[in-house]
């Protein structure tokens, strides 16, 4: 298969700072995340990101409410054009970079999410635990998914 059809990986900055950038089959940057957690979990998730968009995979998500989700950013929010992907502590992991098409960004944002969730549900990993501070009935209300 040639480069040009598939997603691919590319580590940026190997090494302790080393952050993730996932290209769409255009090679245009789309999805970066980073940081690793010292366990390398970032790239095992990485690939398997990559493997599932190429397999065009496009599960439902099992785990909406306590997983990872897509957080919103105001309508008027225009100095930030990428959707934010967060875990269940609200910290910023993963980020869709804005085409100028938001519908197609969401929907990759909400696949994305959808496919973290079932990586976490499927290999049982824990990926964090839910924050102390509020109830998870707040944390929910706090959360924009779609």
């Amino acid at each position: 298969m040639s480069p040009s059809s598939q997603w691919t990986l590319f580590i940026a900055r190997p090494g302790r700072d080393r952050q993730h950038v996932i290209r769409d089959p255009q090679g245009e940057p789309r999805i970066l995340f980073g940081e690793d957690d010292g366990t390398r979990i970032n790239d095992r998730l990485a690939r398997y990101l990559v493997e599932s968009l190429n397999a065009a995979l496009n599960p439902e998500d099992p785990n909406p409410d306590e997983g990872w989700f897509l957080d919103s950013l105001g309508d008027g929010d225009a100095q930030d054009a990428a959707i934010l992907v967060r875990d269940a502590d609200f910290e910023m992991r993963l980020e869709i970079l804005d085409t100028d098409n938001r519908e197609e960004d969401q929907a990759l944002g909400r696949k994305v999410v959808a496919l973290i969730n079932t990586y976490f549900l499927e290999n049982g990993v824990s990926h964090s635990s839910t924050s102390s501070s509020g109830s998870p009935t707040e944390e929910q209300e706090t959360r924009a998914k779609r």
